[in-house]
């Protein structure tokens, strides 16, 4: 059964929209040679907030063969060098209404044309949209226009539907042609995420250690009437929505539903043959008559 957004809701995800949208237009008023990777989230998560919205997860930087699923821990000491491949992707949710988007920037590097094929194909993606459009479709003219140019999309990431509190809702948006059943709905969020790489690379993506990025999978807390408590206070502050590692003060309490696999640490995502990734998003809210890209 579909359901209509609320006016309230609708307002909540054009909001959330906005926020993103705004933020990646001013994007380049944070970056700079030798920022440490730590402060440039910190800035944008910030940014989000004194905007009236939450983070949705988050601050995912990209760097070079790095697609997705990092973001930096409390001590970490990188810093964002010369001469590299910069993606960041973030979300902004209001009262749970979630709003996606990415870019990726040629900090020096020698990619730009790369950057441009991610944001043809992702032009040609929305473009292509409408209500009941089949999903296959989009990934088949993702797949064919960044081959057009010589490059490859990553077969193995996609975009994906969003629902209230949940980033990824069960429903897939592949960038290769694919045998995907299903269709655009109404009343629906979507966000579409091409990501591209070379093409000798073997464009796809592989585990790598993990990215300080967690989420609560089981909504029925531990017996331990502290840890319980700990628990709950993340439950309600997060729901079900990713958070940073270095969110938490309590680090030992996280270890420990982590390893009683109430949440779940992401791995970083890299490309198989570490070759650089180029990625671009953007969020597209349906109605019963239009689609309207909302970042």
């Amino acid at each position: 059964m579909i359901f209509m957004f609320t006016e309230e809701e609708l307002e909540y995800i054009i909001k959330a929209g906005r926020i993103v949208r705004n933020l990646l237009s001013r994007i380049n008023y944070f970056i700079k040679e030798n920022i440490s990777l730590l402060e440039l989230c910190e800035k944008i998560e910030n940014e989000i907030r004194n905007s009236n919205g939450e983070p949705a997860f988050p601050c995912n930087i990209g760097i070079d063969e790095i697609a997705a699923h990092y973001t930096p821990s409390i001590n970490d000491n990188k810093k964002l060098n010369y001469g590299c491949l910069l993606k960041i992707d973030i979300g902004a949710h209001i009262n749970g209404f979630i709003a996606d988007a990415a870019i990726t920037i040629s900090f020096g590097s020698e990619y730009k044309e790369m950057i441009e094929v991610a944001k043809e194909a992702l032009d040609k993606a929305l473009s292509l949209i409408s209500i009941g459009e089949k999903i296959s479709n989009i990934g088949e003219i993702i797949e064919k226009t960044i081959k057009s140019y010589g490059y490859k999309p990553i077969s193995n990431l996609t975009g994906h539907k969003i629902s209230r509190y949940m980033i990824h809702a069960g429903v897939s948006i592949p960038n290769i042609s694919s045998n995907t059943y299903g269709r655009i709905e109404p009343w629906s969020i979507y966000a579409i995420e091409p990501f591209v790489t070379l093409s000798e690379a073997k464009g796809e993506v592989i585990n790598g250690p993990l990215g300080n990025i967690l989420q609560i999978i089981k909504i029925k807390g531990p017996k331990d009437p502290k840890l319980k408590d700990f628990f709950d206070y993340l439950f309600k502050k997060y729901r079900t929505l990713p958070f940073a590692r270095r969110w938490i003060e309590n680090q030992e309490y996280l270890n420990l539903l982590k390893k009683d696999k109430l949440i779940y640490e992401y791995p970083i995502l890299i490309e198989a043959s570490s070759f650089p990734v180029a990625q671009v998003e953007h969020t597209i809210l349906t109605t019963d008559k239009e689609v309207i890209v909302i970042t």
